[in-house]
């Protein structure tokens, strides 16, 4: 079994002049998806959730749960709509890649050297062909370039669907919905004279912070490319093993085993990015939010205390 390793994602078709890639599409239909789902359950709320409910309501308390320990409880009440979004998304996102024809079901097409390169002309193609035919009848004679090149130029499965995190542009984008996010968070917090204080205290570590702003977006994205990416090509190499070895239950054994770990992988790598996303909007708050909370919060406990130094 030949296996193809593709890092770019195959252009499917194109809308204009915007390429749609095998990774876009199956980017559309996730998210078409998840909105389906959370129309359909938001429709029918019950005060005793079944199972899709309370599948949600698990998935929503547990990330809440997550970011009021790292943010406090009144600042994961505005945070919990991004952070829990993006956990949704990258988790059914990473299980989508999961799916039977994911990855398997495609168009065969000739590699990409051989298309961009000039088309042969009549004459050189009938004299490959001829060459052909000569070698064929001849078993002494040595291969010809046209039987070297036709056995070159295999053509490779271009799948329909890739999953969207194996696509380097699409954790680029939420990194950078990430970075721009914690931005404005801070911008809004302390101002922008504030935010630059903020990153400069003291001052000389402002180049280091600079730096390491902008470091995450890197961080971010080539981490969850990295892992999804690799899981895929693994799948794909067990998979292939599995299947040449064919003794007793190997080639069904080994993959079951491979893909009950990407779904670990795929929660785990969902749970970091979207942790790393209030963790890092919360430092650019710089616990201003929660400072507010705190105040708040003391003053609704000393009104009960006037109120019954009246009463009394």
């Amino acid at each position: 079994m030949e296996i193809h390793v593709e890092i770019a994602a195959e252009t499917l078709f194109h809308v204009g002049p915007i390429p749609v890639t095998n990774s876009m599409l199956t980017m559309f239909l996730v998210m078409g998806g998840l909105l389906l789902a959370g129309w359909l359950i938001a429709r029918n709320l019950q005060e005793v959730p079944g199972r899709a409910q309370a599948l949600v309501e698990l998935i929503v308390c547990f990330i809440l749960g997550i970011v009021e320990g790292t943010a406090g409880r009144s600042f994961a009440r505005k945070l919990i709509p991004l952070v829990g979004s993006i956990f949704i998304f990258i988790l059914f996102a990473n299980y989508s890649g999961l799916l039977p024809g994911v990855g398997t079901i495609g168009v065969w097409r000739e590699p990409e050297q051989k298309t961009t390169s000039e088309a042969p002309t009549d004459a050189t193609h009938e004299e490959g062909a001829n060459l052909y035919q000569v070698a064929s009848v001849d078993p002494v004679s040595p291969p010809t370039t046209a039987v070297a090149a036709e056995e070159k130029h295999d053509k490779v499965l271009v799948p329909f669907l890739r999953a969207p995190n194996a696509d380097i542009n699409m954790t680029l984008a939420m990194a950078l919905v990430t970075f721009v996010t914690v931005q404005i968070v801070g911008i809004r917090s302390h101002g922008l004279g504030g935010r630059i204080r903020h990153m400069a205290n003291p001052p000389f570590l402002f180049p280091i912070e600079l730096i390491g702003e902008f470091s995450r977006i890197i961080s971010l994205s080539a981490r969850l490319f990295g892992n999804v990416f690799a899981g895929e090509v693994l799948m794909a190499v067990m998979i292939a093993m599995a299947n040449a070895v064919k003794i007793a239950i190997i080639p069904l054994a080994v993959p079951v085993v491979f893909l009950f770990l990407e779904v670990l992988f795929g929660s785990i790598q969902a749970l970091v990015f979207a942790l790393l996303t209030a963790i890092y909007v919360v430092l650019a708050a710089g616990g201003h939010e929660e400072e507010d909370h705190d105040a708040g919060h003391a003053d609704a406990h000393a009104v009960p205390q006037v109120a019954g130094s009246h009463g009394d």
